[in-house]
């Protein structure tokens, strides 16, 4: 008598708390168990869908876009004429998971209208949260490519906050390499409307690329990461990266980080790096050729004209040349011909000086009236490559004139030869008079 008592009023305490959603319903509770529904599906590929995070859009079968317009979101996909003009859908994320037995062998993410997968066991709509965990989980326990390829749908989850997962799989050497540099690339996307960036993603990014013992790539895309958050948050640690002095490779790389950012903090310690003597060659000359990107300004091609006659490395020295040579402008081209002039300079300084100066743009006149005033045979040898590299009507003059002036009859014979793969009919008959004579 107490036992049906008893099971009475248990009976009656569930379906209460059924009707005033105390208890999952039948659909929640499948839904939380989405690997189990999955791993008991038949064979071959499953599908499911469930609700996407606000901006994100696509044609349901070839193209994602996870931004508002062209401008600022992402396309993920193809996304060719005839595509284009397929309107963007917005929601919700379709996911297809293909499987050899209980092996997760591949995800393919689509959004917009839903199509069934032909041959798919379609599992229907279910939680956003629940999607996102079971696909987080996959990338952070499964294997090979689909490992990797979970991790976008997980991102486009509506509700979803992955960063700490993540942080998890980014920090695990026991993850291939890809699935680690693909939660990375994530991470910037998943603060990237975070007011401020959590001290748990710089210091889990620092912790990665100051770990000697983890894979180089991984460390190098940990630094690459850094300088893409939000707010300029990575770039303090990046510049403090770049200041070690007990560990070349890592200076080394920040450095290189470094110079390919446009914040005005990189661009004042990169100015500030370049005076200092005592940096390693090659870390000194990325940081010139960061200082020469297409954020220089006039004042920076200045510095490094400045420093240039300081800088003790040879790639050091380089890199100050090929700084100036792509900024360009008029006085960077008469710095480098001042400097191929100079017969105190050495022989392979002057002839490198005169190659950029080409590049910079020194009007071919200049270089034409440079051969007459230079008695080195290496310089004299050096102008000639560039007359021919440059073909204007003046420079095969030039080289006609030298063909049949020049006293160095080794620098005569190279001329001939170059002059002799000239289709100009000028050079042709130019050739044959002097052949004839």
């Amino acid at each position: 008598m107490k036992n049906r008592v008893l099971q009475a009023a248990l009976t009656a305490t569930l379906l209460g708390a059924l009707a005033n959603g105390a208890l999952p319903s039948d659909t929640h509770a499948q839904s939380s168990s989405l690997g189990r529904r999955i791993d008991n599906s038949p064979d071959g590929r499953v599908q499911f869908t469930f609700a996407a995070r606000p901006g994100i859009c696509g044609n349901g079968r070839s193209y994602i876009q996870t931004g508002p317009n062209n401008y600022t979101g992402s396309f993920y996909g193809n996304m060719n004429d005839q595509l284009r003009s397929d309107p963007c859908v917005a929601g919700p994320v379709r996911v297809v998971v293909d499987r050899a037995g209980r092996d997760i062998i591949s995800i393919d993410t689509y959004v917009g209208p839903v199509q069934r997968d032909p041959g798919a066991t379609d599992l229907g709509e279910v939680r956003a949260s629940d999607a996102s965990d079971y696909l987080l989980t996959l990338a952070s326990r499964g294997e090979g490519t689909a490992a990797r390829q979970a991790i976008m749908p997980a991102m486009l989850a509506d509700g979803s906050n992955p960063t700490r997962q993540l942080l998890d799989i980014m920090r695990d050497q026991d993850r291939p390499r890809e699935v680690r540099r693909s939660a990375m690339s994530w991470l910037v996307r998943a603060t990237e409307n975070d007011a401020m960036i959590p001290s748990s993603v710089t210091t889990a990014l620092l912790g990665i690329a100051r770990d000697e013992t983890d894979n180089q790539e991984v460390r190098r895309n940990a630094l690459s990461v850094m300088s893409r958050l939000e707010h300029g948050a990575g770039i303090p640690p990046l510049i403090e990266l770049a200041r070690a002095t007990d560990n070349s490779w890592l200076a080394r790389e920040s450095m290189s980080v470094i110079a390919r950012s446009g914040d005005p903090r990189a661009r004042d310690y990169l100015r500030s790096a370049v005076r200092r003597s005592d940096l390693p060659d090659e870390t000194l000359a990325r940081a010139i050729r960061g200082l020469g990107t297409e954020y220089a300004t006039s004042q920076d091609a200045a510095l490094l004209r400045d420093i240039y006659a300081r800088v003790p490395g040879e790639r050091g020295r380089e890199a100050v040349l090929q700084s100036i040579a792509e900024m360009g402008g008029s006085e960077n081209s008469r710095w480098l011909m001042a400097l191929a002039r100079d017969e105190n300079q050495a022989i392979n300084t002057r002839r490198r000086a005169l190659q950029y100066a080409s590049r910079a743009g020194v009007p071919i006149a200049d270089l034409l009236r440079l051969y007459d005033t230079t008695t080195d045979p290496n310089m004299k040898e050096a102008l000639i490559g560039l007359y021919v590299q440059n073909g204007e009507r003046a420079a095969v003059d030039k080289l006609m004139s030298i063909a049949k002036t020049e006293e160095n009859t080794t620098l005569r014979r190279r001329t001939i030869s170059q002059l002799s793969r000239s289709e100009d009919p000028r050079v042709k008959d130019f050739l044959r008079d002097l052949v004839e004579k």
